[in-house]
């Protein structure tokens, strides 16, 4: 099993070799594609802007999202179709992939795969002992099949204090059939602050996005996220809402 942080999305690692001036990049890095049929098929398409060549390899991974954000992944090449699995990618280029899901057919659930294209150390020559960063991207690709809808749901909230930042421990599960994005989801908080005065947040989802990442959560699966507020609360006074 590997396990890498879920906040994440592409991890980068020091070789010795020459350094890449400009940095490659991944888009779509989510994608969604069905059980099967012509939706099946995603396209990730990678950007080389720089002026060296470098090889990549792909692998699928099944994706596990502990409720603290931790992502544990189990490789599941047996589920998918990949097209191209090996690449050199040349300068100034870009290179398409294709994947395909071709696992169980009849899902009651969508589940959660993880494209992983890992950038290769490219070998130089004795001598060279420049730095290159090489990288590692994580495409999430969610299986969905149709008529499966999210149901987030906010088991419980509780004010904590992390690294001397005030705020609250919020956990969101999802009962649904289908994963949801926590961040793209509007929240408001409100409660009362220790010292008395009435504390209101909206917090719209680019907001989100910023304090928790993306937020995936899994059907049956649930998160605990940390938000901060602009003041200490009161445990007992919090409400915390969002926007199905």
């Amino acid at each position: 099993m590997f396990r890498n942080f879920l906040l994440a999305w592409g991890a980068a690692v020091l070789a010795l070799a020459p350094v890449a001036v400009e940095a490659a990049a991944v888009s779509p890095m989510i994608v969604d594609v069905k059980p099967m049929g012509r939706g099946s098929v995603a396209r990730v398409e990678l950007t080389n802007p720089g002026q060296s060549e470098f090889p990549v390899e792909v692998q699928m991974f099944r994706g596990v999202i502990s409720e603290a954000g931790e992502l544990e992944l189990t490789p599941a090449d047996d589920q998918f179709l990949l097209f191209p699995a090996q690449r050199v990618v040349p300068a100034r280029s870009q290179q398409v992939f294709r994947v395909q899901y071709i696992g169980e057919p009849e899902l009651a659930a969508s589940e959660i795969y993880y494209m992983q294209i890992r950038q290769l150390p490219v070998e130089k020559k004795p001598g060279e002992s420049q730095v290159q960063v090489v990288v590692n991207f994580n495409v999430l690709v969610n299986v969905i099949p149709d008529d499966t809808v999210p149901a987030p749901a906010i088991e419980s909230v509780r004010p904590v204090i992390r690294d001397d930042v005030a705020g609250i421990e919020v956990r969101l599960s999802n009962r649904g059939t289908r994963y949801f994005t926590a961040a793209n989801l509007p929240w408001q908080i409100s409660g009362t602050a220790e010292d008395g005065t009435p504390v209101d947040l909206k917090l719209a989802p680019e907001v989100m996005a910023k304090l928790i990442g993306v937020g995936v959560v899994a059907p049956g699966r649930a998160r605990i996220f940390f938000i901060p507020t602009e003041k200490a609360l009161v445990e007992g006074t919090i409400q915390a809402k969002i926007a199905s």
